[in-house]
């Protein structure tokens, strides 16, 4: 089950089918209007093109023939003291993200002319606030924000740290560290009032997890179950405390509170095909030519003068199916960029290219780092463009600066590149 957790192609046909059953269910019980030929073809094409990108690599690879080369221990060999270190550091990153999320929130009380506790004790006009702020300022050069991206991202690389350590770790210390680094990611989410980025933190513990049992002995692994119930409790709670500040369950029309909490989570599941299918009847054929899927490339264009500043939404232009919402999945970004010629290709290039980053993902770190992001916008490729903000480029190119180690290869290892207890396991 942990190999299909961490399979691209496996998570990607499970999360489009459990959308498209969800957003046929809505047509049926007449919820959305019935799918645009357009809609329902450019969805099915980005699902076949993806696929064959994903088996196009593994063909290729199972056609080459096996290498001789003898079996060597590489020079920077990754170890839980390593981890340990790399864990700290990251760590000291979140708490700086958290107190700079704090800073943030006094700016824009000043910048609306609100005090600090007048504005962190009223949520609904705290988001508001913050999503206009944010919005205003995306082309401006803020050095509050670039920090906040700089340090975000090495604090996001602490979660895959994490998500090893829990695996080839025995030591208690481990709960220590999880506890912590939930902590600290649950008080920016609340001071953010987004879920989004916890869920992402979480998934990373999840996958990292997942794919780093593997790297362990086969007599010495465990129930992945047990490592993963914690982010999940913590998931939940961070739900429910959102749900009780915003109350976004009310949105929904549905008779009670507990009714409207369940409704969200349909509706996040099945709006973002709804609202693309809206998006693909009105469209105007007016196509950006990247300013969508190279956005963080883009805006610094802008910033140096090269290119005219777009009126592209941050937080995705909001519409009403019945009820409101502001995200179209990860297709619209490509279709607004290049129209059915980037439904072919883009999802191809993105199944070949997790397919081939998985091989390195067996064996290196800083290509797990980046394996676990290609996955998690596959995860959310029904919802969003996960590829949208600098700071995903950002925990990229630190994992391959501050974090190339290898895993040491077994000689009788099977797939997903297994490590000897003697090298990752420390004393329990």
């Amino acid at each position: 089950m942990t190999r299909k957790l961490t399979n691209p192609l496996f998570l990607f046909l499970a999360v489009w089918t459990s959308a498209g059953m969800a957003y046929l269910l809505g047509i049926v019980t007449g919820l959305f209007p019935d799918v645009e030929r357009a809609t329902a073809g450019i969805v099915l094409l980005g699902i076949l093109t993806f696929c064959l990108g994903y088996l196009t690599w593994t063909l290729f690879l199972n056609v080459r023939p096996p290498a001789d080369k003898p079996i060597e221990a590489p020079p920077h060999m990754l170890s839980t003291e390593r981890v340990a270190r790399g864990l700290k550091f990251t760590f000291l990153m979140g708490l700086i993200v958290l107190a700079l999320g704090f800073y943030r929130i006094s700016m824009v009380a000043s910048y609306f002319g609100d005090s600090f506790l007048d504005l962190l004790t009223h949520p609904v006009r705290l988001r508001q606030q913050l999503v206009l702020f944010i919005s205003t300022s995306i082309f401006e050069v803020n050095h509050i924000t670039m920090l906040i991206s700089v340090t975000s991202s090495l604090f996001s690389i602490g979660f895959v740290l994490l998500g090893v350590f829990l695996a080839l770790s025995r030591s208690i210390v481990r709960y220590v560290y999880l506890c912590g680094f939930l902590l600290v990611s649950l008080g920016i989410g609340l001071s953010n009032l987004s879920r989004f980025e916890v869920t992402v933190h979480i998934l990373y513990i999840i996958l990292a997890y997942c794919f780093a049992c593997h790297w362990r002995d086969p007599s010495e692994r465990r129930n992945p179950l047990v490592g993963i119930l914690i982010p999940f409790i913590a998931a939940a709670a961070l739900f429910i405390v959102i749900e009780f500040l915003l109350d976004k369950g009310g949105n929904y029309a549905q008779p009670g509170r507990l009714r409207g909490f369940l409704f969200s989570f349909y509706w996040y599941l099945a709006s973002p095909l709804a609202a693309f299918n809206e998006y693909i009847a009105n469209f105007e054929g007016h196509y950006r030519l990247g300013q969508n899927m190279f956005f963080p490339f883009y805006k610094w264009l802008c910033r140096f003068g090269l290119a005219p500043e777009t009126n592209l939404s941050v937080y995705g232009d909001m519409i009403n199916i019945p009820y409101a919402a502001n995200v179209y999945t990860y297709l619209r970004n490509i279709y607004d960029d290049f129209g059915v010629l980037g439904i072919a290709v883009a999802p191809y290039t993105l199944g070949w290219l997790t397919a081939a980053v998985r091989a390195k993902a067996a064996h290196h770190f800083h290509y797990l780092n980046l394996y676990l992001i290609l996955l998690v916008l596959i995860i959310f490729s029904f919802y969003n463009y996960y590829l949208f903000s600098n700071q995903i480029y950002l925990q990229i190119f630190f994992g391959f600066l501050f974090f190339r180690w290898s895993v040491a290869p077994q000689p009788n290892a099977q797939s997903a590149g297994s490590l000897g207890a003697h090298v990752l396991s420390v004393p329990g």
